[in-house]
């Protein structure tokens, strides 16, 4: 087997150049997976139907006839996306377990652009946790040590990714699903604005909440599938005046909010990475805090229980036992929350987006650490950092769920390791709307790695 390129681009590059086909995309990949079965990053994949699609691509660019920009090249799906040749489980045992039989409208934007859909990979169940440890198949691996979570709901995306198994994959975020793994497994991650890639064919967690995103080995990975992602569709109704993808330049030189205080706590190895980074690039960087975080997170919280129990409720009331006892508790748990206490969460959710927008110093991104600790180990139930004691549940998406609540779109790119030797992630986020302006300001941050 030639030497494969790593990142999207690269493979991209060396089929043009015919250095390698399609078919050799793919093989790689296969052995890939086969050598790190170890990390239960796949629930499904399928040797056959893998080179199958390769087979297919090869054949076009010897027609000269190829359909898109990643046209041969392969990239996972988290198994809460509907697929064609795959069940889509979300990784529980609640769900049928034959294919849908269609697509959900990004994997068919890349099917049709010529993508090798290669496998469904492992996730926390119905993408309720943030740690991936809860499945129906068990718990992922972090590649840069087993002994540690690869942080979720989209970990076996980001551990197929970190591995080098595939150079992206499809994740979706709610709370931080897509960054939270992607960071804890030193890779990047893209949460779009809320409303501008559709959902169709993702099976919801929290309507409101919740937005598909790419898990990349490269931002210029991102940038070749965010055109993919962003778009209106009109099988997704919240994407009716979304914009397609276009190149567009940050300032030439952003100013960047960089947010610490109370209830942004992070540990002091952390701090000292994102801060060193912050450093680096040509941009005005100054501290600013927020009030009242632990509001605007109960809000999010409330808002993402209520939502998550009332599209499981049927199933719930009918089959019980099929969700694990962990995911069932989150479910029951939001029957308890009354209209008024929804109606309340709502408003703040409403005050936070004006305080993000309106209230602040004047900013072209926000920054903070993705999260607070580096992974931590399987089995630790709570982490300690800045003088705080929190489940491992709530440390994974200690910074992360402001994106959501607020729908602002994020990224999240590795920045260094800690002392034991696990990737630190920065997050940076952008204004509704300007996301490709945010992915131009993360390049600012990323040069020289």
């Amino acid at each position: 087997m030639r030497q494969i390129p790593k990142t999207l681009v690269e493979q991209a590059r060396a089929l043009s150049d015919g250095t390698c086909t399609a078919t050799d995309l793919a093989r790689h990949a296969l052995e890939k997976a086969s050598e790190h079965k170890n990390l239960n990053a796949f629930v499904a994949l399928d040797p056959n139907t893998v080179l199958r699609q390769a087979a297919a691509s090869d054949e076009r660019r010897a027609r000269n006839e190829l359909r898109g920009s990643v046209d041969g090249l392969p990239i996972a799906v988290k198994d809460n996306y509907l697929t064609q040749d795959y069940p889509t489980t979300a990784c529980s045992n609640a769900l049928p377990t034959e294919p849908a039989g269609v697509d959900a409208t990004i994997v068919a934007n890349l099917r049709a652009a010529g993508a090798v859909i290669f496998g469904k990979t492992n996730m926390h169940e119905w993408a309720f946790g943030a740690t991936n440890t809860t499945s129906s198949i068990g718990a992922t691996r972090n590649p840069r040590n087993l002994d540690h979570i690869t942080g979720g709901s989209s970990g076996g995306s980001a551990a197929a990714v970190a591995a080098g198994i595939v150079g992206a994959a499809l994740g979706s975020d709610t709370g931080g699903s897509v960054r939270i793994p992607a960071s804890a497994c030193g890779v990047y991650g893209f949460k779009p604005t809320y409303g501008r890639a559709s959902r169709h064919g993702v099976l919801p967690l929290s309507w409101s909440l919740d937005a598909p995103g790419p898990i990349a080995s490269g931002l210029d990975d991102i940038a070749l599938l965010l055109p993919y992602f962003l778009g209106a569709d009109p099988q997704d109704a919240s994407t009716a005046q979304a914009k397609s993808f276009r190149s567009i330049a940050a300032p030439e030189k952003p100013k960047v909010l960089h947010l610490s205080g109370l209830g942004l706590e992070r540990s002091d190895e952390v701090d000292a990475a994102v801060r060193y980074k912050l450093g680096q690039a040509d941009a005005s960087v100054t501290d600013a805090s927020l009030p009242d975080m632990r509001s605007f997170f109960a809000a999010w919280e409330a808002i993402l229980h209520v939502e998550a129990t009332s599209y499981h409720e049927a199933l719930l009331s009918r089959s019980p036992n099929a969700f694990s006892c962990v995911t069932r508790a989150h479910l029951e748990a939001g029957k308890l929350i009354t209209g008024q206490e929804v109606m309340h969460a709502q408003k703040l959710r409403s005050r936070f987006i004006d305080l993000l927008l309106n209230d602040l110093d004047e900013w072209d991104a926000l920054a903070l650490p993705t999260l607070p600790v580096s992974a931590p180990r399987h089995g630790d139930d709570r982490q300690k950092f800045g003088g705080r004691d929190v489940t491992t549940q709530d440390s994974m998406t200690w910074f992360c769920w402001p994106g959501n609540l607020a729908g602002l779109p994020c990224v999240t790119l590795p920045v260094g390791d800690s002392t034991n030797g696990l990737p630190i992630g920065m997050m940076l986020m952008g204004k509704p709307g300007k996301d490709e302006v945010l992915l131009d300001i993360a390049r600012r941050f990323d040069k020289g790695r």
